[in-house]
């Protein structure tokens, strides 16, 4: 996200229902205040889900930043038969057929319309590359469609580089060893609106936010 804003979501292990926190904004200053959030921290918090949000972003909930404590860490596998049974086969059961896509190879939805804007998708395989503008992915899902280029969100993923010497000189192959793989589960989640470009009208554009099944050698 921009500037020092971040994406946090879950899932209410009571309701199983999705829950992005996000009044107030999370930060990267705040997360580091609080401990840190990766992936798979299990944590309590008082949070209600927003009234009347902005469509597709239903998941929108309002928290409090003081209540939030860390209690436990789930591996990737316990992670990933948590959201098994609601998992979808394509991203077009998610979240409907795109209304657009850029020259880059990303698809993006139209703001305000939608039943969700986070999801989780089985797909027959993942690949991920390095391109100028950050860590792409390439997947295939259970609906047979083909999804390329689309941005890849994992925060410890975009920055473990900045201090680490092994991702200096070996990162795609770092990245691929914990990621790259066949029949695994992947959240998949719809953007703010925005416009790339000048001539492009502002749209909700496709991300994969996490790829579950697999554990973390490097990038835990």
């Amino acid at each position: 996200m921009s500037n020092d804003a971040v994406c946090v979501a879950g899932l209410d292990l009571d309701s199983r229902q999705t829950l992005r926190l996000n009044h107030p904004q999370p930060t990267r200053n705040l997360l580091d205040l609080l401990g840190g959030f990766v992936p798979g921290d299990v944590i309590s918090v008082d949070c209600d889900p927003v009234v009347s949000p902005e469509r597709p972003h239903v998941e929108d909930a309002g928290w409090i930043p003081a209540t939030a404590k860390k209690s436990r860490h789930a591996e990737p596998r316990e992670l990933a038969e948590l959201v098994r049974d609601t998992a979808l086969p394509s991203v077009e059961e998610a979240f409907g057929a795109p209304a657009l896509s850029s020259l880059r190879g990303n698809h993006a939805w139209t703001p305000g319309t939608g039943e969700r804007s986070l999801a989780t998708v089985r797909v027959h395989y993942v690949r991920l590359r390095v391109a100028q503008t950050g860590i792409r992915v390439a997947f295939r899902d259970e609906g047979d469609e083909y999804w390329q280029s689309v941005p890849f969100q994992d925060l410890q993923a975009r920055l473990h580089g900045q201090h680490c010497a092994d991702c200096a000189t070996n990162y795609l192959d770092l990245l691929r060893g914990d990621f790259d793989g066949n029949h695994l589960l992947i959240r998949i989640g719809l953007t703010r609106p925005y416009a790339p470009s000048d001539d492009e009208p502002p749209a909700c554009w496709l991300q994969v936010t996490n790829i579950l099944g697999r554990q973390r050698a490097h990038f835990g």
